[in-house]
């Protein structure tokens, strides 16, 4: 029996117990802090990280508590806490990472004088390749610190104050927030659609100076992280923290925008499709409508069916993961929108609002490929080879659904089915891809106002994004209002998340290469995947993507993937042509 809400007693049993080893991690701190040049470098790692799982538990417990009710104030004012811990944590961090910049310039040497360093291999790499970054200040710690208050104040704003407008639906009147937006917009009519719409749009609207305002205090924030850490811009920082090359970005909006008269080609197929000369935003839902109500145990036992072609290995973490109570799998008063997965070493927790909707198999799918791909890393590594580059964050979940979304074609009962399933990959394609690259732009084009010191005004920001949203909707009529949709985009204030958007174009075009090989059984893909998904962050990024034989210093990885797009394209033409 599956478990269907969140369990905490992995973190800690009750506040009582939680706030008692926060008092013990504080007194632990403020004693390890001051001595860190008496202990070996190696007993100074193993303290900072056997602290560093101690205070992500923590956070990780406030945190999620606090999802599941925003407007309790008690876990908001324990995450401040854990930010004060944090920024002792960093303290300590910075001393020790002194020692090791102050004793050598190569990992071996650090290894011959004393072996046991072995297990703390890639932080020696990662501060070493760094060196000339690892800087830290007041400035840095005060920005640091401001950063994750404005997380709060968006998800105060979104999901408390916010009083979204409401549309009737089938006769009840409907708030118009991102759980019911998400609920309701593909199984109602198109003049609901646009209804829906306005009234979201307008809501946003009555906050929308707010929200601009806080997005340009986090730009700056961020901005002068970099500039303190030796950066000329953010994205310059953001990829080398992830050890990845500038080409990687530019061959990607290349590429994109070269697809561009592929997806205008798709956008004039649904007009014929829905006969209509113009085509709105609010059009965009599948054209071929399939009703299919699925409890969220239908749901698992269709994605179990689908990822079966991993083996039985995969599956048995799988059911693991079902029945350790890491998903809070519905819909509560007070609880944060959306669904995530809290990447955490204790155990991967998953926030879902699932409804009986078809589409919601896919995001049971995606949050499961994060889940399992957790529960691997931690059966072969310690807690400071766990965390991975952010840039690796969706391959495991991207994976999940195209093998999902080819199982289902392939086991579609009807034409309008099949039609139905091809227009959710052309769909995820387009979402995954071609938005995030615009999402990218956006963020690249609102840094670049704030690296040339220009002014960042609200109409700025709207005005930017309403350009892009028509660029990348080639074909698509985008009223005015629209301009306000890029406050929706959670990972825009998240706190560990800049220039975000761009890694869910790369995730799912590595996972392309991944599915198809294991699919058409190439390569020995699948057991180059599986093997994959234990690195973790053991290996620097790049090099575990040579485990599967993906190279990014070749350009085919894109190509293929917009090869994918165009042939999926072509079938569903195909079976449109036939009606």
């Amino acid at each position: 029996m599956e478990v269907l809400e969140w369990k905490f007693d992995d973190f800690f049993q009750n506040d009582e117990s939680f706030f008692k080893e926060l008092e013990l991690v504080k007194n632990e701190l403020s004693l390890v802090s001051n001595n860190s040049e008496k202990d070996s470098l190696y007993d100074c790692l193993k303290i900072y990280y056997d602290l560093s799982y101690r205070v992500e538990k923590l956070f990780t417990y406030a945190t999620l508590k606090s999802d599941l009710d925003i407007s309790n104030q008690t876990y908001i004012a324990y995450k401040n806490d854990i930010h004060m811990v944090q920024g002792l944590l960093d303290n300590f961090l910075q001393s020790i990472n002194r020692i090791i910049l102050s004793s050598g310039d190569v990992v071996d040497d650090f290894l011959k004088q004393d072996s046991r360093l072995v297990n703390y291999k890639m932080h020696l790499y990662e501060v070493l390749r760094l060196k000339k970054h690892n800087v830290t200040n007041h400035l840095i710690e005060q920005n640091t610190l401001l950063i994750p208050k404005i997380n709060n104040l968006y998800s105060i704003i979104q999901n408390s104050e916010l009083e979204y407008k409401c549309v009737d639906i089938h006769g009840s009147m409907v708030p118009m927030d991102s759980s019911n937006y998400e609920k309701y917009f593909s199984v109602v009519s198109s003049n609901t659609r646009r209804k829906m719409l306005d009234a979201c749009m307008e809501s946003l609207g009555t906050v929308n100076k707010s929200i601009s305002n806080l997005l340009e205090l986090r730009l700056q924030l961020c901005y002068g992280i970099a500039r303190e850490k030796g950066y000329t811009s953010v994205l310059e920082q953001v990829l080398d923290e992830d050890d990845l090359s500038i080409d990687i970005i530019t061959n990607l909006k290349e590429s994109t925008n070269s697809y561009l008269p592929v997806l205008e080609r798709y956008y004039s197929l649904k007009k014929k499709v829905i006969n209509k000369d113009k085509l709105y935003s609010y059009d965009l839902v599948s054209s071929h409508p399939y009703q299919r109500n699925l409890s969220f145990s239908e749901s698992l036992t269709i994605v179990k069916e689908a990822l079966s072609i991993f083996g039985k290995d995969y599956l048995h973490v799988l059911d693991q993961v079902l029945h350790d109570g890491v998903i809070d799998v519905y819909p509560k008063k007070g609880k944060f929108t959306g669904s995530y997965h809290w990447r955490n070493y204790t155990k991967p927790m998953i926030l879902m609002n699932y409804t009986n909707t078809f589409r919601n198999v896919f995001v049971v799918a995606h949050e499961l490929g994060h889940a399992v791909n957790g529960y691997m890393i931690k059966e072969n590594h310690p807690f400071q080879d766990f965390h991975f580059s952010v840039f690796l964050s969706e391959v495991a979940s991207k994976t999940n659904e195209l093998i999902l979304g080819h199982y289902l074609i392939t086991h579609a009962k009807s034409k309008n089915e099949k039609l139905y399933l091809l227009e959710e990959q052309i769909s995820t394609f387009i979402q995954s891809v071609f938005q995030q690259v615009m999402y990218f732009e956006f963020n690249e084009g609102l840094y670049q106002k704030i690296e040339n010191k220009e002014m960042l005004s609200t109409d700025d920001i709207n005005e930017l994004f309403y350009n892009l949203r028509k660029k990348y909707s080639p074909g698509v009529e985008i009223g005015k209002n629209e301009q306000y949709w890029w406050q929706r985009r959670l990972h825009l204030f998240y706190e560990q998340y800049r220039y975000y958007n761009f890694q869910y174009a790369t995730g799912l075009l590595i996972a392309l290469k991944i599915a198809t090989d294991i699919i058409n059984q190439k390569n020995n893909m699948l057991d180059k995947y599986l093997k994959f998904l234990t690195v973790g962050g053991s290996m620097p990024t790049l090099d575990s993507l040579k485990i599967m034989g993906i190279d990014f210093s070749k350009d085919d990885v894109f190509e293929d993937g917009f090869q994918y797009f165009s042939q999926l394209l072509d079938q569903y033409e195909e079976l449109i042509l036939k009606s």
